[in-house]
């Protein structure tokens, strides 16, 4: 856990069960008192979705750390690929965006991130 004031831009959190990585953040005077409140605008990794939260500056969310992994695509299958991982050669099925689907072709290496058991391709790598 940690402190939302703590956050930084690129930064991953869960929220929901879900991870969302923080887009920006700012900070918002509520009150007479002037009382601060920090404002986190995200979007979930998985979803797309795009949320923001505004909580008190010590306040507590659950931070998650999100490796990248190096992979092959290996086949597109409707909406989603199967992509081989080039640190154990494990095969696994992933998400990926319409738009990056377009782009990518068989054997192309890709980026990819693994969180709760499921997979989503990020990007496409350069050679």
């Amino acid at each position: 856990m940690i402190e939302i004031k703590k956050l930084s831009r690129g930064s991953y959190i869960a929220h929901k069960g879900e991870p969302y990585r923080i887009k920006k953040i700012g900070l918002v005077v509520v009150g007479t008192h002037s009382h601060t409140k920090t404002k986190v605008e995200m979007a979930g990794l998985f979803s797309g979705k795009k949320e923001s939260l505004t909580m008190s500056s010590h306040e507590r969310v659950e931070d998650i750390e999100i490796i990248k992994r190096h992979g092959q695509l290996i086949a597109k299958t409707g909406n989603e690929v199967q992509v081989m991982s080039m640190d154990n050669y494990e095969m696994l099925d992933a998400d990926i965006t319409p738009e990056l689907l377009n782009e990518v072709n068989e054997g192309d290496d890709v980026t990819y991130v693994e969180f709760g058991g499921r997979a989503r391709v990020i990007e496409k790598r350069e050679r």
